[in-house]
C-alpha cells in the first residue's frame, strides 16, 4: 500500500453512492491483509495530521463541530474529500467557503461516522488478529487551541465566517 493508491481507494470510495463504510469494506476486501494494514496505517497518519486545532476551528464555523468525536468524523469526511481538499484544508482553509458541504436538515453536515474504524475491523474479520489501535482522540489536538468567539473566527475565516455563521 503506498499513498496514491490510499487516495485512489478514498476517490472510488467518495464517487460511490452506497454508504461510505460499506464502500471502503468492500473495497478493501479485495486487497489483501497487508495492505488492508497498510491502508489503516497511512489513514491513522492522515487523520493524525488533520488533528489540529485551526481544523477543528473551521468544523465549528461551518457546522458547529464541538465535540472530539464530531471533530473525527469531520476528519473523516475530509479525508474522504481527496488529496487536494486537505491540501487547502491545512493550508488555505478560508478559501474551503465555496465547497459542495453536504446538508442534513437544511444544516452543512460534514460529517462521516466510524469510516476510520473499517480497516481494522475487516482487517480482524479476515485475519482474526487485531490491528494496532491507533488513538486518535485520546490526544489534545496539535497547535494553539482556537478562540470561539465571533469576532475572532470572523478574523482568522473571513470567508468561512461570512458564508456559514448563523448570526441568533
Amino acid at each position: 500500500m503506498n499513498e496514491q493508491t490510499f487516495w485512489e481507494i478514498l476517490e472510488k470510495v467518495s464517487q460511490s453512492p452506497e454508504d461510505p463504510n460499506e464502500t471502503l469494506k468492500s473495497i478493501l476486501a479485495k486487497l489483501t491483509s497487508n495492505d488492508i494494514e497498510g491502508f489503516d496505517t497511512i489513514y491513522t497518519e492522515k487523520l493524525k495530521s488533520l488533528w489540529h486545532w485551526d481544523n477543528w476551528a473551521v468544523a465549528f464555523i461551518i457546522c458547529g463541530c464541538n465535540t472530539e468525536y464530531d471533530f473525527l468524523d469531520f476528519c473523516n469526511w475530509c479525508l474522504l474529500q481527496g488529496k487536494e481538499f486537505n491540501i487547502k484544508l491545512t493550508s488555505k482553509p478560508d478559501e474551503l467557503f465555496d465547497y459542495n458541504f453536504p446538508i442534513k436538515d437544511s444544516l452543512p453536515y460534514p460529517y462521516i461516522d466510524e469510516l476510520d474504524l473499517v480497516p481494522g475491523l475487516l482487517f480482524e474479520e479476515q485475519t482474526g488478529e487485531e490491528l494496532p489501535y491507533h488513538q486518535v482522540v485520546n490526544f489534545q489536538p496539535k497547535g494553539k487551541r482556537f478562540k470561539n468567539k465571533p469576532k475572532s473566527l470572523k478574523e482568522s475565516y473571513p470567508n468561512l465566517f461570512n458564508k456559514f455563521w448563523k448570526k441568533n
